[in-house]
């Protein structure tokens, strides 16, 4: 009986997204922040290769600012949202390895680099060429990007409808990420994968503690 009532709720489950409207590729989002939600009253949690992370969005003026800390680990972006855009105007990396072992990084950009489009709808490709200035070395970077779709992602948080994004990023100083993303309006990121194939921050990361694949995974969204 118990797993009848659970093929029912797994068929009402799948039911319903075949038939969610919102799910329609002729569906426009609504193009606003609402990726990157502004709301210093939410942390969210987390589930990462790093223990627990928590990121945080505020505001600086026309900025917006993603800080995502765990105990060893800190990311930080400034994020520019614009209309027809996410660009990141500064990023920030900081990992400590062992007791003695540190490194960070702060990135400037010749430009605003293009984190994706908006609006984002599903088979939405995009690049972004230009330079990036890190520890007094200017480094070409190429990013390459595509809205996969939009789909229901089931994590320790609930289940969100999300949007898709993989996002290729490859520079001079032979780095190569392969980024996968998933978000969702009014939360932001719910799961990212991360593959590490080149050098840069990341390889450092990876040679030093064999983490060839980064994730993170919604796990509660708590008010301070």
């Amino acid at each position: 009986m118990k797993k009848r009532f659970i093929n029912i709720i797994l068929l009402i489950l799948l039911f319903t997204a075949l038939n969610d409207t919102s799910l329609n590729k002729d569906k426009t989002p609504v193009i606003s922040n609402s990726y990157f939600p502004v709301n210093n009253s939410i942390e969210l949690v987390y589930k990462s290769s790093f223990g627990e992370c928590i990121t945080t969005y505020t505001q600086d003026g026309e900025l917006t600012i993603s800080s995502s800390e765990a105990d060893d680990f800190e990311y930080k972006q400034s994020l520019n949202i614009k209309e027809d855009g996410i660009y990141v105007t500064e990023t920030y990396q900081y990992l400590k390895i062992f007791l003695f072992i540190k490194k960070e990084a702060t990135s400037t950009y010749g430009k605003p680099l293009l984190r994706f489009p908006l609006p984002l709808l599903p088979g939405t490709e995009w690049k972004w060429e230009g330079e990036e200035y890190s520890d007094d070395e200017k480094f070409n970077v190429n990013i390459s990007g595509k809205v996969i779709g939009t789909e229901f992602v089931i994590t320790n948080a609930g289940i969100f409808e999300a949007i898709k994004l993989e996002t290729i990023v490859e520079s001079s100083s032979d780095t190569k990420n392969i980024v996968t993303e998933w978000y969702t309006q009014g939360v932001g990121l719910i799961k990212a994968n991360i593959i590490v194939e080149g050098g840069g921050f990341l390889g450092f990361m990876r040679d030093l503690l064999g983490y060839g694949t980064i994730e993170f995974e919604l796990e509660e969204i708590k008010n301070q």
